[in-house]
């Protein structure tokens, strides 16, 4: 596997998630993934709890991200709180190992917004600015991980939590500011969709099911 060299840069690191249940076997695939969708069992959804007793719970699943020759783990999470409101959402890669300038999408103010394009299938694609900073991005990711954090909006929801798109592949592109070429990030949607959904429930107007 490719690998891009370290170039400096400043970093932020916070701790934000927690892991709240996974089998061991399951973490040690996501850990060892060697830049790859996983496949059969170990694609799946983990659910994390954002602080103890916090009422915010995310379900998250593992990808690749891909920028020129160079490829990475990834990570794509979708959050809400047991109570309701609105689900976010933030995907997770290393850019100094892809060599991706993510520094443009940092921050309150960042002259980078997108809009990123997330693809699910042969569904049209929805655009979706994004904001971005450093962090930790949940149990599986090495390195210093950048969040891209976005809305996806009840519409596209509606549709992901839809059984058909069980299997399917999800493709999110991210534009780089400087007009070169756009870091692509691939998922494929678990079979078993029980904690996405039973995580996103209450924020779409279901009852929540933690």
């Amino acid at each position: 596997m490719k690998r891009n060299p370290a170039y400096p840069r400043s970093r932020r690191w916070s701790r934000l998630t927690t892991l709240l249940a996974a089998p061991a076997c399951c973490v040690l695939a996501f850990a060892h993934a060697q830049s790859a969708i996983p496949e059969g069992k170990y694609n799946l959804w983990l659910a994390e709890q954002a602080a103890p007793q916090a009422p915010f719970y995310l379900a998250r699943m593992a990808g690749v991200a891909s920028y020129k020759s160079f490829r990475a783990n990834a990570t794509l999470a979708f959050g809400c709180r047991t109570d309701g409101g609105e689900v976010s959402a933030e995907l997770v890669v290393d850019p100094q190992a892809l060599g991706f300038d993510a520094d443009p999408y940092e921050g309150p103010g960042a002259p980078a917004s997108g809009p990123i394009a997330l693809t699910s299938g042969d569904d049209r694609a929805v655009r979706i600015k994004v904001s971005g900073s450093y962090g930790d991005g949940g149990p599986f990711n090495t390195g210093t991980p950048f969040r891209f954090n976005f809305m996806p909006g009840k519409a596209a929801l509606a549709r992901w939590t839809q059984g058909a798109t069980r299997g399917k592949n999800l493709r999110i592109v991210v534009p780089a500011s400087s007009g070169a070429e756009a870091m692509t990030v691939m998922f494929r949607w678990p079979d078993d969709d029980a904690v996405f959904r039973r995580v996103v429930t209450p924020c779409l107007g279901g009852m929540p099911q933690h």
